[in-house]
């Protein structure tokens, strides 16, 4: 999967939303779906690594339901590296889904554009059940789309000052 978002402010303005306590505060509110930073650390590169521990969203079919941890709660890992000398900050993310055979992560990206930055969102989605695992892969790669498309909204909104 790969989803990608024009934000109407630079790259720093964007990374020091999206690496903050702040950022999991804001998603609580707006999506409301828990969202708790867990873990923060600032490394002496001015790489951020954060721990965000989340809901998932309503709406799991059934057939996934047992797979599920039982407080129905996420972590999300990124893993933000140095400001690139072109300007851009590269991150690493993965999902845990505590008991469930599925593993879930990838890339992040923040590019400068002319009208602020470009944030960019790739990764893979691995279900290992036989007969549904295809059937589950599609339902987590199309409910990551809803919820980056829901968390844009929240950047763009952060970022803005609106």
């Amino acid at each position: 999967m790969r989803h990608s978002y024009d934000c109407p402010a630079d790259v720093a303005a964007t990374f020091a939303v999206l690496s903050s306590d702040a950022w999991a505060h804001r998603k609580a509110e707006v999506l409301r779906d828990g969202s708790r930073v867990v873990h923060r650390e600032e490394g002496p590169d001015g790489g951020v690594r954060l721990a965000v521990s989340r809901e998932l969203p309503a709406g799991v079919p059934g057939f996934l339901q047992r797979f599920l941890p039982p407080d129905n709660r996420v972590l999300q890992s990124d893993e933000w590296g140095p400001e690139r000398p072109d300007g851009s900050r590269h991150a690493t993310w993965t999902a845990d889904i505590p008991g469930a055979p599925a593993s879930v992560g990838g890339a992040m990206r923040l590019v400068p554009a002319d009208a602020g930055c470009t944030y960019v969102v790739e990764g893979t989605v691995s279900v290992s059940v036989p007969l549904v695992g295809g059937r589950a892969e599609k339902f987590l790669r199309d409910m990551l789309g809803r919820l980056l498309d829901k968390e844009a909204d929240v950047l763009r909104t952060m970022v803005s000052g609106t």
